[in-house]
């Protein structure tokens, strides 16, 4: 059996032996295009085969005995046998159902308890990295494994421009960020500018030597939302994220009258 690539024209002889007995799909070896296909009818399949037997067609014997025989088909950029493949549309039908429902489960579980939109799951929480001491990699790498998409700033210029630029939902700062240009003082500034329903959507961490981590009277006097000790910094991502999830929970029923998804 013979079959024409609709993309590159390339046409493919297939071994009529191994052809399924339903439509079945090969893949073109020249473009990689998927081509859908018939199989031949019983009558010509087994003409087929008894061609390759060496017998003579039954639809070609009256013209053999009529000694006339048919014109040879020529055939050009006839790629190598093609291996059949009738399992191939019925694979990328069930990656396609998979992948519906993948998405409706999604937009069910996004309603959350009590009709809160919740945050995808596969969607990165972005972190604006403003640190100044030796911490500065470690945090950043900490944050990435743990699957943050996350941006390190140099100085206090860089983090008012990405501030405003990108949406972010993390910062993490120290006082040591540029501190020549005092720095965690620019950040604070930018942040307080901020109308209240996007200042509310930002955490501030701050990172502090003295503090204990999860000072609330720390947090309120250096105006951030959460304190960590530089001590604790190896367990920063889930001290972090049992923040956002007290936030989320604290704001349910705001986002849900917001129609605001959770942080």
């Amino acid at each position: 059996m013979i079959v024409t690539c609709p993309n590159c024209t390339t046409r493919l002889q297939l071994d009529d032996a191994k052809l399924p007995a339903r439509a079945f799909s090969v893949r073109c070896p020249k473009c990689q295009q998927i081509i859908n296909a018939q199989p031949p009818a019983p009558a010509a399949r087994r003409d087929a085969l008894n061609a390759v037997a060496g017998g003579v067609p039954a639809t070609t014997r009256a013209q053999a005995e009529a000694g006339t025989a048919p014109a040879a088909p020529v055939l050009r950029d006839v790629a190598p046998a093609g291996e059949a493949q009738p399992a191939a549309a019925a694979a990328e039908g069930e990656v396609v159902r998979l992948l519906t429902a993948l998405l409706q489960r999604g937009a069910t579980e996004a309603a959350g308890p009590r009709g809160v939109i919740q945050r995808p799951t596969w969607e990165r929480r972005r972190a604006l990295v403003c640190m100044g001491s030796a911490h500065c990699e470690s945090v950043a790498d900490s944050l990435v494994e743990n699957y943050y998409e996350v941006c390190v700033v140099a100085d206090a210029a860089q983090a008012v421009e990405q501030m405003r630029e990108v949406p972010t939902e993390i910062i993490i700062l120290d006082q040591e960020f540029d501190a020549a240009a005092q720095g965690a003082t620019a950040v604070g500034r930018e942040l307080n500018s901020m109308r209240m329903n996007e200042r509310r959507r930002v955490v501030l961490v701050h990172l502090s030597t003295s503090a204990r981590t999860g000072d609330a009277h720390a947090a309120f006097l250096a105006n951030a939302n959460l304190i960590v000790n530089t001590n604790d910094l190896d367990n920063l991502t889930r001290i972090l994220d049992k923040h956002i999830r007290d936030l989320n929970d604290l704001y349910r029923d705001f986002n849900k009258a917001s129609g605001l998804p959770e942080l």
